[in-house]
């Protein structure tokens, strides 16, 4: 009896844990999505999303690519990186940000594309190889504000021999963050991703989460 009473307890101070966790984690998550951290940078990330059918810009990578191009025309940065491999339908998410950009006015030279990322972890090493080719020092990050934290810590980690700078700045808008019950779930999930990836170790080692 005293084991079964044992294993019980241990069992319950898990459950006290887990939920313990999950919370703070979440707390965090939220924090971070309501931070814009916008500052004079030599680059903006922009981390990609899905391209619907017809080369359609889904209304979150609309609204990433938007955000960094306002961010762009308000001088924060030269240069817009923008990153993301082809999905489900053509093109690239990162063409089709392209494609936006150029029709906003954005002139082909401030324009970088990474079409082979297919994941959070690859759009941050690639773009942490760029800077350490161009010699960008510090860059700006931008997607979904539920996002931010784990992105932002993923282009961290990948930059972290070279000195790479990274900061948050938040694309709000979408579907995703202003409908509560989606916005819960993903906020869910990047907790879930954000315990996997603390977990998992350095990012080197990592297996993709998207």
């Amino acid at each position: 009896m005293r084991a079964v009473l044992s294993v019980f307890g241990l069992g319950v101070l898990a459950v006290v844990i887990a939920t313990a966790t999950f919370l703070t984690g979440y707390r965090a998550v939220n924090a971070q999505a309501m931070r814009d951290e916008a500052r004079s940078a030599d680059a903006i990330v922009v981390l990609g999303s899905a391209v619907w059918q017809g080369g359609r810009p889904s209304p979150s990578l609309r609204v990433r690519i938007e955000h960094a191009i306002g961010l762009y025309k308000s001088g924060y940065a030269p240069v817009l990186y923008l990153s993301g491999g082809t999905g489900r339908f053509p093109p690239s998410e990162a063409a089709v940000m392209r494609r936006l950009a150029l029709e906003a006015g954005v002139p082909e030279r401030a324009l970088v594309l990474d079409q082979e990322a297919t994941s959070t972890q690859e759009s941050a090493g690639n773009a942490a190889r760029e800077a350490k080719a161009q010699g960008w020092r510090r860059v700006l990050v931008v997607s979904e504000p539920f996002h931010m934290l784990r992105a932002r810590q993923m282009v961290r980690d990948a930059g972290n021999g070279q000195g790479l700078e990274a900061h948050a700045s938040p694309a709000g808008g979408s579907s995703l963050q202003r409908i509560d019950r989606l916005r819960r779930y993903y906020t869910s999930r990047e907790v879930l991703a954000l315990a996997w990836y603390y977990s998992a170790g350095s990012i080197g080692r990592l297996v993709p989460v998207a």
